[in-house]
């Protein structure tokens, strides 16, 4: 019987695999037995729709979040924290489908999986988003003990709870992730020796820690690049980590054993951030009744929502028109929705950066690229500031439309809108690299 292991490197670069494939040979052996290539992310390429898509084969207009918020109600701002109940609400995942084909499931890491998912006669170790290791992180219960035993304590991510990774000393926090990520290696192993399971999927993330952490020290075209001798290698020493337990995988697996290595989007530096609201403020867009005094999320700003058009949420740049008979106290008539879209995407497309260099922005309208039961609660235009290179921010309180650090400290790293995927196994033609694929391919 066919088997599959799914290990996801979240924000794993297609384009380093490329440069670096010398220094890792079980990817490239892989990639010679199979297929692979860039895989187009969603939109926005952000952790909790990528992943999403992964598991669903849906676009997020039929679950309903683009970032780790989102709203139903067409409230202002996204004041409801994303989870595994809401997903699951929302559409059916691997999770669901293959136990009701009597395959058996384990789920090890993979985002929005908290609070863990009851899998039929399957096994889930939940994701970053639990709140402590006190919580409940394992199904069934009992498997919480018996990876305690085999690992120690389980890492939920890099920092303790509370505490942002940006804020550690970076070689402590190093040193975490490598820890973090062999437990995750470690698990997967194990569960393929010892728990038969006929499908198995583990994300891990280091290699999207690493590069907002320490993409200064390797890219020499970052508005901060620090030279040097040993962080400089950071990211490929760990993507040579990921290679050699890879290996060690493939000589656990049989030949009936599909593998499967993917990434939701790759990373790339981060040049700096468009503050959207202070532009949609400066541009007459968002009225405010009182200016805040020092930097104030969307959610807790003094809006006067009855002289505002437009107000901005997001990572990467997602606008929401106030509009009558949507919104509580909409004021955009329905009628000149897509005028006031297209003349926000012109202008938005004209932003330059700080010495008045183009940035190569591109928009894309909701009602184009999403569809779905919950596409009408999402945002109306998502922005790619320089492919991704600008991420924005939704604070108010700045002096000006520019800006890098954020509220959670120094961030060195970006999402570019693809990442890679790489297929072998017994039913996979060896046809190398390949194009056109997308994240709603995977789960289908």
């Amino acid at each position: 019987m066919n088997k599959v292991v799914m290990i996801g490197l979240d924000g794993l670069s297609p384009d380093l695999v490329f440069k670096w494939a010398n220094e890792l040979p079980y990817l490239s052996t892989l990639m010679d037995q199979g297929i692979y290539g860039r895989i187009e992310s969603t939109v926005p390429p952000l952790t909790p729709p990528t992943w999403t898509c992964v598991l669903s084969g849906k676009n997020p207009g039929q679950f309903g979040f683009w970032d780790f918020t989102y709203r139903r109600d067409f409230s202002y701002g996204e004041p409801q924290l994303v989870n595994s109940k809401v997903r699951d609400e929302a559409t059916e995942s691997l999770y669901h489908i293959l136990p009701a084909h009597h395959k058996k499931v384990a789920v090890i890491n993979v985002p929005l999986t908290y609070p863990p998912p009851e899998i039929p006669h399957g096994y889930c170790l939940s994701s970053f988003m639990t709140p402590s290791g006190k919580s409940r992180f394992a199904y069934p219960p009992e498997l919480k003990e018996e990876i305690t035993k085999l690992i120690g304590e389980y890492i939920i991510d890099v920092p303790k709870p509370g505490v942002n990774s940006r804020q550690m000393n970076e070689f402590q926090a190093l040193k975490k992730i490598y820890q973090m990520d062999q437990q995750r290696f470690d698990l997967l192993k194990y569960f393929i020796t010892n728990k038969n399971c006929d499908f198995i999927f583990v994300v891990i993330m280091g290699t999207d820690r690493i590069p907002h952490l320490f993409c200064r020290y390797s890219d020499e075209e970052h508005v901060r690049y620090t030279p040097h001798p040993t962080l400089k290698h950071v990211l490929k020493d760990h993507y040579k980590f990921c290679d050699k337990n890879i290996g060690e995988v493939m000589d656990l697996v049989d030949e009936e054993t599909s593998l499967v290595a993917l990434s939701g989007y790759s990373t790339q530096r981060l040049d700096g951030r468009i503050n959207l609201n202070e532009w949609l403020i400066q541009e007459g867009y968002m009225q405010l009744s009182q200016r805040p005094k020092a930097l104030t999320p969307l959610i807790k700003a003094d809006i006067d929502w009855k002289k505002t058009r437009a107000w901005a949420t997001g990572y990467t740049g997602q606008i929401y028109l106030n509009v009558q008979g949507r919104e509580k106290e909409g004021i955009v008539d329905p009628d000149e929705y897509n005028a006031l879209l297209n003349e926000l995407s012109e202008r938005i497309c004209t932003i330059t950066d700080q010495k008045d260099n183009r940035l190569e922005t591109k928009v894309f309208k909701r009602k184009d690229i999403h569809t779905g039961k919950y596409a009408k609660s999402g945002p109306d235009l998502f922005i790619y500031f320089d492919n991704c290179r600008w991420n924005t921010s939704e604070l108010i309180g700045y002096n000006s439309i520019y800006s890098y650090e954020v509220p959670k400290g120094q961030d060195d790293g970006s999402h570019r809108p693809y990442g890679f995927f790489l297929f072998t196994g017994p039913r996979v033609s060896k046809l190398g690299e390949l194009s056109g694929a997308t994240l709603l391919d995977i789960a289908p």
